[in-house]
């Protein structure tokens, strides 16, 4: 039993997904993992967060909408 692999128990990833304060609790994550740098804690959520399914939003630019002159 000590070769059981334990997928989704990364507690960088647990720890954020509890928070409600997501901006705080990443300057905290990356002060207490990576030594205080954001950009390195950016870089692993992109590589290790399978759940991050951040919505890509396209914008439409609204068309002109005609009023009624009363």
């Amino acid at each position: 039993m000590n070769n059981i692999i334990y997928l989704n128990k990364d507690p960088i990833l647990i720890e954020l997904d509890n928070s409600v304060d997501k901006n705080s609790t990443k300057k905290m994550i990356a002060f207490k993992y990576f030594n205080n740098n954001l950009d390195l804690l950016d870089d692993y959520l992109q590589n290790n967060d399978k759940n991050n399914n951040k919505v890509k939003k396209n914008f439409i630019e609204p068309q002109s909408q005609l009023e009624f002159s009363f």
